[in-house]
């Protein structure tokens, strides 16, 4: 498969250094609603569900239009995409804060979601086949760190905003200057690329796989059912529930949980497990180049760890809080390394030319996660206690494991068939 990449190795740190940057600041607003919720919560101006359904319809527009992207990226240009993105994003972000509408807020915000459609698919590109054979592998596993900047940031400005327009105002400035930075660095970087054939992806501590011959022509779909990745995204939306959803609702559940505890204070708080999580992804970056491993297996073996932990929370509330707070540390810490498992699951499709694709797919079922997260959890937290939302995680850690027993075999399969 012949595709542009840089082969100038200098250049290469400096292209992903900038979608790192992009990336950041990106993730940075679309957790605008986690991060102030509350503050929404807290000035009577949303519910929890009302904030958590915002959220939420933000993560299932983008869940959808992300399949569209992972194909777009496989097939256009990922600069001028990207670029798309940001600048809708910035339109958003400038509605949003000048309005106090629910209804509004709700359309502006899954339009939002729309027009970012190709952002992750087109970096995830960039980084897995376009930057030099020796940078990809700290690219992938970087690029996901700066996710996690960007999550930190949202709860920085939350925690310290006088008010919950800050956070889009600080947004929308955010976007514009992204946006400007990466129309010259993109035109840049874009016309010192060179072509060549990619016959693998680059990454050192994995298997180099290479496309058999009589699967040169195999589509989407047929390699989606051999390989065993159909059975492995439901595990994928579970998984970002423990990490991103539960990152959601700490700062509300805290704050109603225990008293003398401030929205402002509980905001601050959830920088903990936020960096409890960047210590998930680094020490799973750490295990995994010592040696080559099955992703069902790796991500079997995180639900089973998640299970006692997720079942101890029911005595939230009834323990002290920094007990508590150490337990859902722990629990996004875990869950935070099945995200670097989950993000490497879309390299055995690169010779196939199928990586952006796959990657659109494992976002947007990371992104139902967050969907999951935002607005079920919240609901069951109105409806019934935080208890409750306890209960429903650990029994859905349960069903991500056995999911992962069934898919080991194929996933097994299909990744040594491409060796």
């Amino acid at each position: 498969m012949k595709d542009k990449y840089m082969a100038n190795e200098r250049l290469s740190v400096l292209l992903f250094l900038s979608v790192a940057l992009i990336y950041a600041f990106t993730y940075m607003t679309k957790n605008c609603y986690a991060a102030a919720m509350v503050l929404l919560v807290n000035e009577g101006v949303l519910t929890k569900t009302q904030t958590g359904t915002i959220g939420a319809a933000f993560y299932l527009v983008y869940a959808t239009f992300q399949i569209f992207g992972g194909m777009a990226a496989d097939k256009y240009s990922p600069y001028r995409l990207i670029a798309t993105g940001l600048a809708g994003a910035a339109i958003a972000n400038i509605i949003i804060s000048l309005t106090y509408n629910y209804h509004i807020m709700i359309i502006v915000w899954s339009l939002n979601a729309a027009v970012q459609f190709g952002i992750w698919p087109s970096i995830f590109k960039i980084v897995s086949t376009k930057l030099s054979p020796v940078h990809r592998h700290n690219g992938i596993f970087y690029i996901m760190l700066s996710s996690s900047v960007g999550l930190v940031l949202s709860y920085i400005f939350a925690g310290f905003a006088s008010s919950w327009r800050s956070n889009f105002e600080i947004s929308a400035i955010s976007l514009i200057a992204c946006f400007i930075f990466w129309i010259i660095a993109g035109n840049f970087f874009d016309k010192r690329m060179v072509s060549d054939n990619i016959t693998s992806h680059g990454v050192a501590h994995l298997p180099e796989y290479k496309l058999p011959e009589k699967n040169k022509k195999a589509g989407f779909s047929k390699l989606l059912i051999k390989s065993g990745l159909i059975i492995l995204l439901p595990a994928v939306v579970i998984r970002t529930v423990f990490e991103q959803g539960i990152q959601t609702i700490i700062p509300t559940m805290i704050n109603e949980s225990y008293d003398n505890i401030t929205p402002s204070v509980s905001s601050i708080l959830n920088l903990i497990p936020i960096f409890f999580g960047i210590s998930g992804k680094i020490t799973m970056d750490f295990i995994c180049k010592k040696r080559t491993y099955n992703q069902a297996l790796a991500m079997g073996i995180v639900f089973s760890v998640l299970v006692p932990l997720l079942a101890s929370m029911l005595l939230i509330g009834k323990i002290n809080m920094w007990i508590i707070l150490i337990i859902v540390s722990m629990v996004v810490l875990i869950a935070a390394a099945g995200s670097y498992i989950a993000t490497f699951m879309a390299l055995p499709f690169t010779p196939y030319g199928f990586n952006g694709t796959t990657a659109g797919i494992i976002n947007a079922m990371a992104s139902l996660g967050i969907v999951v997260g935002n607005y079920a959890l919240t609901r069951i937290a109105d409806d019934y206690s935080w208890t409750a939302v306890w209960l429903v995680l650990a029994c859905m850690s349960v069903v991500g494991f056995v999911l992962c027993l069934i898919a080991f075999t194929p996933w097994k399969n299909f990744s040594e068939s491409n060796e």
